[in-house]
């Protein structure tokens, strides 16, 4: 099961999708599952691995986001919790 990490807003999702390009984190940029549709369009989805790498980044980049979330497709969205 992945990690899926949801913006407040587009910028914040593609400039963390050009981010972690940058730093050869491995993620993917994906539209958010429609049931967790009520935040941005745009999610990223990581490997629970890099979760920590991932969210440390971020921070230091002054990126924020509204939600973490364990995803597979066709099994409800749960809260992740660090």
């Amino acid at each position: 099961m992945d990690i899926i990490i949801l913006f407040t807003s587009y910028y914040f999702a593609t400039k963390a999708d050009t981010m972690l390009t940058k730093e050869l984190v491995p993620h993917k940029l994906m539209a958010t599952p429609p049931e967790l549709s009520d935040v941005c369009g745009l999610c990223i989805r990581v490997h629970p691995n890099v979760v920590g790498m991932v969210l440390s980044l971020l921070k230091v980049h002054k990126m924020s986001h509204s939600g973490i979330f364990y995803y597979e497709k066709g099994i409800p969205c749960q809260r992740y919790e660090a």
